[in-house]
């Protein structure tokens, strides 16, 4: 069985929080927070055809049957898309009143261009380019749409084994193993969306697009 889903959701209404301008809540209009564009879920259970009573090898000798025959192969595979985030920036220390919020997207900058890979959980993985987005002049909004990136997506595989012996004809004892994330995959999380503004006297944020 094999499920997939595409899905597109906009609202202007964050999970946590207001909108970043009080009196222009329209502005935040925008991906929903947490939801995943596209999500394909599989689910299976095969029958090993191999031993006796089956399609290869019926007539294999009991005690080799104990062994190799009657397995059953089965699990669940999940891929999914990431989740939305907004870009934000830090406010530098001295400006009295700025509320902070969104950054500002530089014009023709590609938001992707750093997208790395790799599992460097110390320095961090690059994902998306913070030179493509800046803070905007002081005491003003940043232009950034709300939720307007998506974060890496995820994928796992739990999968399982089993064979079933009869002990009577009416008691089976089945021998089991449940792999959880058999392929012991590592998926990222979103990365640190908040950018620095050195420009004004800020310091500087390493893990920015990380």
């Amino acid at each position: 069985t094999a499920q997939y889903a595409w899905t597109r959701s906009l609202d202007n209404v964050d999970s946590s929080g207001g909108p970043m301008i009080p009196s222009e809540p329209g502005l935040d209009y925008g991906n929903s927070s947490n939801i995943r564009r596209h999500s394909l879920v599989a689910h299976y259970v095969y029958q090993v055809p191999i031993g006796r009573g089956k399609r290869y090898f019926a007539g294999m000798h009991r005690a080799l049957d104990t062994v190799v025959g009657g397995w059953q192969i089965s699990g669940i595979t999940t891929y999914q898309s990431g989740t939305p985030f907004s870009v934000s920036f830090t406010v530098p220390v001295g400006y009295t009143g700025w509320w902070g919020g969104r950054a500002s997207v530089v014009a023709g900058a590609d938001l992707y261009a750093a997208q790395g890979s790799g599992h460097n959980v110390v320095n961090g993985v690059p994902y998306f380019n913070p030179a493509a987005f800046v803070a905007p002049q002081p005491w003003t909004w940043g232009n950034a749409s709300r939720n307007m990136l998506f974060g890496p997506g995820t994928y796992n595989w739990d999968a399982s084994m089993a064979k079933s012996f009869s002990v009577t004809e009416r008691i089976k004892l089945q021998l089991r193993g449940d792999f959880l994330n058999a392929l012991n995959h590592f998926n990222l999380g979103n990365p640190s969306a908040t950018i620095a503004d050195t420009r004004d006297g800020g310091g500087t944020n390493s893990n920015a697009g990380k």
